[in-house]
């Protein structure tokens, strides 16, 4: 009994989370609140006090949900007869696909948190942020031990840069509306980071 009440408490959670999710990508997080979370999922706001103390615990959650789906994508890219940079350019051009069906779950999502100014969550987006990045390095390290990445590249500013290029990205599609394909702006950009690492 007891485990299926804690299976109904992870899947309200995860309702939760996901209406969160949907409200800030639809009116940027100032705007979301319990009430609108509430209404959103077609709870009581007494139920959604159930499962949080508060929105800071609801978007706490979603911190943590980004960080598995952008980390997950990454340590399962390594794909036997890629090379390291057709792994970054799968990852990345999945992430940019995936942002597309689910409109910024994950790099419109950080940016929204990070306006919030709460320093515990920022904290925490900042470690997700330092994880993704450290994982990108490691596959650029890769693309310099099989000599496909030179070996004078500034490996944290490259990585560092692949984030800050999706996440760009990210932020003008939203601002525009989401009236382009990101996938065609992004190839672009993957070609000048690819020409400047690449050992020709």
């Amino acid at each position: 009994m007891a485990t299926h009440k804690h299976e109904n408490t992870r899947v309200r959670q995860k309702q939760i989370v996901e209406a969160a999710r949907k409200l800030i990508i639809r009116y940027g997080s100032e705007h979301v609140t319990v009430r609108r979370i509430a209404r959103e999922v077609g709870f009581s706001e007494g139920a959604i006090y159930r499962h949080f103390k508060s929105k800071k615990d609801i978007l706490s959650l979603l911190a943590d949900h980004i960080e598995d789906n952008l980390l997950d994508d990454i340590t399962r890219s390594g794909i036997a007869g890629r090379t390291p940079l057709e792994t970054l350019d799968l990852v990345l051009r999945g992430h940019i696909s995936a942002v597309e069906q689910r409109r910024g779950v994950s790099f419109q999502v950080i940016a929204e948190i990070v306006s919030l100014g709460d320093r515990k969550l920022n904290r925490k987006m900042s470690e997700t942020i330092g994880k993704y990045i450290g994982h990108i390095k490691g596959i650029l390290q890769e693309g310099v031990r099989v000599k496909q990445v030179r070996d004078d590249v500034d490996l944290d500013a490259a990585a560092t840069l692949l984030f800050g290029m999706i996440q760009g990205l990210v932020n003008i599609w939203a601002l525009n509306g989401y009236s382009f394909n990101p996938q065609e702006r992004y190839a672009p950009l993957w070609e000048v980071f690819r020409e400047a690492v690449e050992i020709r």
